[in-house]
């Protein structure tokens, strides 16, 4: 499923625990057996494609082990087409866009995983790397250590730029890896999420996985769906919520991993690890999962989707602001 910008926000949620298995109650859906035709559909679509882990912790000692042996690689090399005519007019890579409250999408991931104990971190760079690298410098501003993976001569995709970084030791082979892209921003996430996907992944390995996939539960579509039998249309649904599994732009991999890499990516051509990665890692059982609610996760790749992080910005600097007026 094409990943598509998630749809309103919400600050509901299960506080503290893994979300292992996202709730359909989340997304205005019906108990099975209840309402319409396709909302009976999609819920058992959901309940046939989307069978979740249980929920797992991390200890606090062994979130900080995993995260003393990780780098956080961030995919900022893109030419973001859809936002050119802004980033152009300020001559910036989008994820280095200042956003209202002045800050960037890559300072607000980074920010995500220093709170949780994470301090290497390393730019997968490209299309106008330079003002990737004056918006943040080497990371001593945020406290933490950046480094810079730059891309050959051409753009090589998340794949070859990965294998870049461990060819030029960007991104050592003994370390886990997790690659977040920017853009995916992760927000009123209730609890660490952070903490909540190494859980997850650490759980997968002792199932022999060597990689897990952050998921949202499905997405709402931008258009109107409708039920037809017969030619005849028996039911309407404005942007029905579809509930198929839909990467989030976020992944962690064991070090394992790595001779795929170096097995299925080149530097001569422009290639996602989605898209030749994980249909390996599937047919060996090997790519594991973790669900997130689709409200936690917006993704930034359109006008329409930056004023949503835009709005999204103004309402916490206002509960930041209405928490500090409290007794």
């Amino acid at each position: 499923m094409t990943r598509q910008s998630a749809g309103a926000w919400d600050n509901r949620g299960e506080s503290g625990a893994v979300r292992g298995r996202a709730r359909q109650t989340a997304h205005g859906g019906r108990e099975a057996g209840e309402g319409p035709v396709l909302e009976r559909a999609l819920d058992d679509l959901r309940a046939a494609i989307c069978d979740t882990s249980e929920t797992v912790h991390v200890a606090a000692p062994d979130l900080q082990r995993f995260a003393a042996n990780c780098v956080v690689a961030l995919p900022v090399g893109g030419q973001g087409s859809r936002l050119q005519a802004i980033t152009e007019r300020f001559g910036v890579q989008k994820n280095a866009l200042r956003l209202p409250d002045g800050d960037t999408m890559l300072a607000r991931t980074i920010r995500m995983y220093r709170d949780a104990g994470f301090r290497e971190f390393v730019a997968l760079v490209y299309h106008l790397a330079d003002s990737v690298v004056q918006a943040l410098g080497d990371g001593a501003s945020l406290g933490v250590r950046l480094s810079y993976s730059h891309d050959p001569a051409i753009p090589v995709g998340r794949g070859g730029a990965i294998r870049n970084a461990l060819d030029n030791g960007a991104i050592p082979s003994d370390r886990y890896l997790i690659v977040h892209n920017p853009d995916d921003v992760i927000a009123r996430y209730p609890g660490s999420f952070p903490a909540d996907i190494v859980a997850a992944h650490l759980a997968g390995e002792q199932r022999g996985m060597v990689a897990t996939a952050v998921m949202v539960d499905g997405a709402r579509v931008p258009y109107t769906g409708m039920r037809i039998s017969g030619g005849v249309v028996e039911e309407v649904s404005p942007y029905p919520f579809v509930p198929v599994p839909a990467h989030t732009g976020v992944t962690l991999f064991s070090p394992a991993v790595y001779a795929y890499f170096r097995a299925l990516f080149d530097l001569t051509r422009k290639v996602d690890f989605e898209g030749v990665l994980f249909p390996q890692l599937s047919a060996e059982r090997k790519l594991f999962a973790f669900v997130i609610p689709s409200q936690y996760w917006l993704q930034v790749n359109d006008p329409k989707s930056l004023d949503k992080l835009a709005e999204l910005i103004r309402e916490e600097q206002e509960l930041s602001s209405s928490s500090d007026e409290l007794p």
